[in-house]
């Protein structure tokens, strides 16, 4: 991770959040309980973890875009 951030949405629940069920799917079969969860494994690997692929990670990238966090993933 780039940089350290306490934002809200990276300590929510995401079974909680407004993201896709294939988003919660895959966050489920890979023990993600969080964005933070998801942000401190190795980004290039998840679009190869179980129940994800290249739209998952898309979609990771655009909530941490409109959160305006999506410099924790620049580096």
């Amino acid at each position: 991770m780039a940089q350290e951030t306490n934002h809200p949405i990276l300590a929510k629940p995401i079974q909680g959040m407004d993201v896709s069920k294939e988003f919660k799917a895959m966050a489920r079969a890979n023990d993600y309980r969080t964005l933070q969860d998801v942000i401190e494994t190795s980004l290039g690997d998840l679009p190869f973890k179980p129940r994800s692929g290249y739209r998952m990670l898309k979609e990771l990238l655009d909530i941490l875009d409109e959160n305006g966090l999506v410099q924790l993933v620049e580096d």
